[in-house]
């Protein structure tokens, strides 16, 4: 079978030099040996002293011999060594995800030996690597986006769905979010809770507030828009909300084998009427029993219901607001929670 030769590479991968370099100075040894041989001969020497004689030889020899081994050695170093150092380091750093890899010539003549022609295929793979890697990633951008937009969306008309239900609390559920988003931001500038927070996804955990009243699906009408003040017994029922919340965030859960999303829904929906004396619902959880999520939510949802109309109530002020849910803490609200309200009150105005 004929061997192909790549048409790119126009020198010999071992340059002649080397061994060209080699055969000159072998010769001028060689021709010194005989100069020294001639006039032992003459003198000689060489039959009086074959001792002498066969020391020339050897040191002749030697000499030869190491000259061939280091010239051996420098050329294995630089045409074989060198290339495949710079080729596993490369392959090294791709490995670790690093594409931008490419390997420099070794020769600044511009020729190419088959060694500078690997290093040119090794180029040209990663970049085709790098292409098809950056192609791949943002396609998989695109569809992540596409269903980021699909829960968002999902996640509004479920939130809106339960507003139509309830239409008395138009709004609520962007102003409560919004006021989560106020506290959360306060929170983290001071460091508050941190061993908890720092384990948060903020951004799925704004969206997941959104179905705190979700169970208010499950609610009677004639409860849900009663135009007047609940009786005990209806508001009773109207407790059950939170259960029924938390119900169907886990069956939404079951199906959709989702974690993190749900689990902070989840929470919310069960937890935001709970108080901090242990006189709420639906479970009676006191202090740090109640999940932090649940206790944030608790201030902004209760502003929010402050600020609102209600057939049994007018609005209050934003100043009247903030100072019930102030007189609130430490028996309704978590007091460390309600210094940072009290920091950033103002910012609910809105």
């Amino acid at each position: 079978m004929k061997k192909e030769i790549d048409s790119r590479i126009n020198v010999r991968h071992i340059p002649i030099k080397e061994y060209g370099s080699l055969f000159l100075v072998v010769f001028f040894f060689s021709g010194i040996h005989w100069i020294i041989f001639d006039v032992l001969d003459k003198s000689g020497l060489i039959e009086s002293n074959a001792i002498l004689t066969v020391h020339i030889l050897l040191a002749y020899v030697l000499v030869a011999s190491a000259l061939i081994t280091a010239s051996i050695f420098l050329t294995r170093e630089r045409t074989f060594i060198r290339p495949l150092r710079k080729l596993a380091e490369a392959a090294r750093n791709i490995a670790k995800g690093d594409l931008s890899v490419r390997i420099a010539p070794l020769r600044k003549d511009g020729k190419k030996d088959f060694v500078e022609v690997l290093f040119e295929d090794f180029n040209t793979m990663t970049e085709e690597l790098a292409f098809v890697n950056k192609n791949l990633q943002n396609l998989v951008d695109e569809k992540t986006q596409k269903v980021v937009d699909l829960q968002k969306a999902l996640l509004k008309t479920m939130a809106e769905l339960v507003e139509c239900r309830d239409d008395i609390t138009g709004g609520h559920i962007e102003r409560t979010q919004r006021g989560i988003k106020i506290l959360l931001d306060e929170i983290e500038k001071n460091g508050f809770y941190e061993e908890e927070t720092t384990q948060w996804n903020v951004d799925l955990l704004l969206q997941s507030c959104q179905l705190h009243d979700i169970g208010k699906i499950s609610i009677s009408d004639n409860i849900l828009k009663k135009p007047g003040k609940l009786s005990v017994d209806e508001f009773e029922e109207m407790k059950k909300h939170t259960i029924f919340g938390e119900e169907i965030i886990k069956k939404i859960e079951t199906l959709a084998k989702e974690s993190e999303f749900l689990k902070y829904a989840k929470i919310f929906a069960a937890s935001h009427h709970e108080k901090w004396d242990g006189s709420g619902y639906p479970r009676g959880l006191n202090g740090n029993e109640i999940p932090l999520l649940g206790r944030i939510m608790a201030i902004a949802d209760v502003y929010d219901a402050l600020i609102s109309v209600r057939p049994y109530k007018k609005a209050f002020s934003h100043k009247e607001a903030v100072t019930i849910i102030s007189e609130g803490s430490g028996t309704q609200f978590d007091p460390s929670l309600i210094e940072v309200f009290n920091q950033t009150s103002e910012q609910f105005r809105g």
